[in-house]
């Protein structure tokens, strides 16, 4: 059995601690099987013995739990979203979605386990996200006028890239099509690691990669999108680091409703092999308020 990336309950002289397993072997004598695991606690000190604190922060961050769980709405950025990850219905999930003291970043973790996902998440998925569809809240983002959005984001190197090749890449912020599938607009991570934008419509049903590059992780890179959800005529520019990297129109994006809206954090469809990390700052939900002036003046990264 494969236990690598789970989380185990271990018996120690402290009682039961919660460990990441990172590594298994297997062994069968008349029968019966034996299993010997190693393990790291949430502050990364590996081994098969000694005991486990308690789930703490990444550095600079605190946790959302309140005070087990992680509340289904909050407040970041300006704006409510609806929390879509582990902490909201499993108990003392610290990593799923973390802010920093000052509320000016939010982090983001999936891990393989089965309960890094929204409950209703199918039996692969991994998400941690924030969601712009607020429950009781019909507001969606209109069809056919140009919105502009933003956002930083630095994105933690893989650790297992090997076992990732062997996955589907994810998506690290989405406009959400609002009537299932695939979204009319998002920026993705295949599965070898490259930046990958997409667009989908509902005369593109099977959607289109408009741009797809190396993008290096571990660094911040600053994005600016203008859009214009149109099924017919639809509309995208996107800028990294002040870069035009997609200029397209007269495309299918989005769908006829006018369901969409964004979505910020990790979704990984098939899963995941090892921790993925992302961390967000000077996020602005798409609106009709121009842009333009962020692309050349790139906001700094907060400090807290």
């Amino acid at each position: 059995m494969d236990f690598i990336s789970y989380n185990m309950l271990k018996l120690s002289a402290a009682g039961l601690v919660l460990v990441l397993v990172t590594s298994d072997s297997s062994t069968r004598f008349n029968g019966y099987y034996s299993y010997a695991a190693g393990a790291s606690n949430r502050v990364g000190a590996a081994g098969y013995a000694g005991s486990q604190g308690a789930a703490r922060p990444a550095p600079g961050y605190r946790s959302t739990l309140s005070p087990t769980y992680t509340p289904s709405q909050i407040n970041w950025a300006g704006r409510a979203w609806r929390v879509n990850a582990g902490a909201t219905w499993a108990p003392n999930m610290v990593r799923s979605l973390q802010i920093s003291p000052s509320g000016r970043k939010v982090r983001f973790e999936i891990r393989n386990t089965n309960q890094d996902n929204s409950k209703n998440d199918g039996e692969w998925v991994r998400r941690s996200e924030l969601s712009g569809s607020i429950y009781g809240d019909p507001t969606r983002l209109p069809n056919g006028v140009a919105l502009w959005g933003a956002f930083s984001t630095k994105h933690h190197s893989w650790a297992d890239p090997a076992g990732m090749a062997k996955r589907m890449g994810g998506v690290y912020g989405q406009i959400h099509f609002g009537a299932g599938g695939s979204p009319a607009m998002a920026f993705r991570r295949t599965r070898s690691g490259e930046l990958r934008i997409t667009t989908r419509g509902d005369n593109d049903r099977s959607g289109t990669v408009r741009y797809q590059a190396p993008l290096s992780f571990d660094r911040v890179h600053d994005i600016v999108y203008r859009i214009v959800l149109d099924p017919d005529a639809g509309q995208l520019t996107v800028w990294i680091d002040g870069a035009r990297v997609v200029n397209v129109s007269r495309v299918s994006i989005g769908n006829y409703r006018a369901r969409s809206y964004w979505n910020e954090g990790l979704y990984f469809a098939g899963g995941v092999s090892a921790p993925v990390v992302a961390e967000y700052a000077n996020t602005i939900y798409p609106s009709r308020v121009s842009l333009a002036g962020r692309v050349a003046r790139r906001p700094a990264w907060p400090t807290d």
